[in-house]
């Protein structure tokens, strides 16, 4: 079989080669591409829903004059500090949150948020983001 034999339908074999290596080089660049892409809108997500978190967590303080006793029951309950007061809290701000099986909201990266109910403190459990 030779390199530069021309086939029945008129391609060489080594213009398929180099089709087929151009291809797979694209391929390639554009999946690392997206690949970063993909990390950094999830970290903005999380930076977003950090800071989307805390809030909600100190005007609840405000208002009740605790923290929420956990993040579950503060979501599910869509922020509202009860039912008698105002609500102040915009329910799109916790609506488009992912929830695992027992209703505990999981960060961008599919791991459930810190929450230290004391001290009204949310963060990631995600390696490398729970210093954010």
């Amino acid at each position: 079989m030779r390199l530069f034999k021309k086939e029945k339908n008129g391609m060489l074999i080594l213009d398929l080669i180099t089709s087929l290596t151009i291809i797979g080089f694209l391929i390639w660049i554009f999946g690392g591409v997206l690949g970063r892409l993909t990390q950094n809108v999830r970290e903005t997500s999380l930076r977003y829903q950090l800071n989307n978190f805390r809030m909600l967590v100190r005007v609840y303080k405000d208002l009740k004059g605790h923290y929420p006793p956990d993040l579950g029951e503060f979501v599910q309950s869509k922020g509202n500090p009860s039912e008698t007061k105002e609500d102040i809290f915009k329910k799109k701000l916790l609506s488009d949150l992912r929830q695992d099986e027992h209703g505990v909201p999981l960060d961008p990266f599919g791991n459930p948020f810190y929450y230290d109910y004391k001290k009204g403190v949310v963060g990631s459990q995600t390696k490398g983001y729970e210093s954010w």
